[in-house]
């Protein structure tokens, strides 16, 4: 079998081509009209996201694993920055000691009191929601919320309560509807209509 021999200057530049290539994916996949969810302390998100050093360290630190690397859906320049996913698990910012926090190297994740934590905000989708569009008994995010977030009409279909929401993904990450959950967090800043109106926008 014939060997390949590949110089460390072609060698340099197939990686080059590579991070490019894998950079300009991201930019044609386009970015989402809002930005990821992010972990607790993080106060400012472009100022965030130019410091972060994509180390992966709060995303290995963090006990609920609730912390993934961001992927192209939000653009090439946020791609692997810690990402807080609540299909993955639910925030538990008031009982890991700010793990994350903690295992950032660049200090970036600030130390606010557990009252003033803001993650996101919950919305639900009653399109998909199977009390809502089905009528089934459900309520299972009702069952999860600890912060009173979600109310019970005479019917028994849930409301959110947006002033009590703190984003921690109880909610989606128990929800049962499927292909897609009836319950999303999403970033503070955005508009969504409870009722489903798709995706998320920035407030002008």
């Amino acid at each position: 079998m014939r060997k390949l021999y590949i110089s460390r200057r072609e060698f340099l530049a197939a990686g080059v081509l590579g991070a490019g290539g894998l950079m300009l994916y991201g930019i044609l996949q386009g970015e989402s009209s809002y930005p990821p969810l992010r972990p607790p302390g993080v106060l400012d998100e472009e100022e965030f996201n130019g410091a972060c050093l994509r180390c992966q360290e709060c995303v290995r630190g963090c006990l609920t694993q609730c912390l993934e690397p961001a992927g192209n859906e939000f653009g090439a320049s946020k791609l692997w920055t810690p990402r807080f996913n609540p299909d993955l698990a639910k925030c538990e910012f008031t009982l890991c000691g700010r793990a994350c926090a903690q295992a950032c190297p660049a200090g970036l994740l600030k130390p606010v009191p557990d009252e003033e934590v803001r993650l996101g905000l919950a919305s639900i989708n009653r399109k998909r929601c199977i009390v809502w569009s089905e009528g089934k008994d459900c309520l299972i995010c009702y069952e999860r919320c600890r912060y009173q977030a979600i109310e019970v009409d005479q019917e028994r279909r849930p409301h959110l309560l947006g002033e009590n929401c703190v984003g921690c993904g109880a909610c989606q990450n128990s929800c049962i509807a499927r292909p897609e959950k009836a319950i999303v967090v999403y970033p503070l800043g955005y508009k969504v209509q409870e009722n489903g109106g798709g995706r998320g926008r920035r407030k002008s």
